[in-house]
């Protein structure tokens, strides 16, 4: 049995509940296509989040980014790592935010999804590259893929939804059957209300089931199963990772192709990890 849909206008009043970084990291995405973006102007819109800035700060100052004398500063950090590198970094903190705490419904921690969320996205933007698909644009559909989830979680931690034992069999079917829509469908709402490019929240809407002209949601759907053979899956998603023929044709991509964006996306990820703790 299907529940009926949880309102709109609840889920965005959770919505409000969570940090504010990926509305931060949206503005940044839509300044960076401005052709007079300041580094100034970037570093203000951060400042207006002081735990986002020192979540920065620690990250610019880590291994992955960092060998030299430590960044006392936001402006420091930035205008060292350089202004396309900033996006991938304010993306990096943003993700450890808003999942910093246990998803209790779905049964699974904030370092489930944090990690999941990054491996995916590196993964993905590796892909771009090779598919010619926008790598900032399919970085952050990776990202951010989950926070359908996230809203979704702490929506129903009411004791007025009961969810029985958490997920099971196929996620969105669960999820279904408890909240009247799956995460993919939260998270394109919740999207939509930050003011992400509509490419990144239809990606995020059909991962699961993606259709062929979509070439970013194929490659997110292709970027999450390689992240799930990498033991960062999440319960109840291999059914829609399943590999065929016509996922590889819509992205212009072979399996070894992937298999090396995979390679690429886990070098990456170890530091990017330690340094997000």
């Amino acid at each position: 049995m299907i529940a009926s849909p949880v309102p709109r206008a609840t889920l965005l009043h959770v919505v409000k509940t969570l940090p504010s970084a990926p509305q931060i990291l949206a503005r940044i995405g839509q300044l960076m296509l401005s052709m007079d973006a300041e580094i100034d102007d970037i570093t203000s819109l951060i400042k207006r989040d002081p735990a986002l800035t020192a979540r920065i700060i620690r990250i610019a100052n880590s291994a992955a980014y960092n060998t030299g004398a430590p960044f006392a500063s936001l402006e420091d950090a930035l205008a060292r790592v350089g202004l396309t590198e900033v996006y991938r970094l304010t993306g990096f903190a943003a993700i450890a935010q808003v999942s910093d705490q246990s998803l209790i419904r779905y049964r699974i921690s904030g370092a489930q999804v944090r990690e999941n969320s990054l491996l995916t996205a590196l993964i993905m933007e590796a892909l771009a590259h090779t598919a010619g698909a926008d790598p900032r644009a399919a970085y952050t559909a990776g990202l951010l893929r989950s926070i359908g989830k996230i809203a979704l979680d702490r929506l129903t931690r009411d004791p007025a939804y009961d969810g029985g034992n958490g997920p099971r069999g196929a996620l969105a079917e669960w999820e279904a059957g408890f909240m009247g829509l799956n995460n993919c469908e939260a998270a394109a709402i919740i999207l939509e209300e930050w003011r992400f490019p509509e490419s990144t929240l239809f990606a995020i809407r059909d991962h699961y089931a993606p259709p062929a002209e979509d070439l970013i949601a194929t490659l997110l759907n292709l970027s999450a199963g390689a992240a799930a053979r990498c033991g960062h899956g999440l319960p109840g998603e291999d059914v829609y990772w399943v590999p065929s023929a016509e996922k590889f044709t819509a992205a212009g991509l072979s399996q070894q192709q992937v298999d090396d964006a995979m390679r690429l996306g886990l070098e990456r990820f170890g530091p990017v990890r330690a340094a997000l703790g």
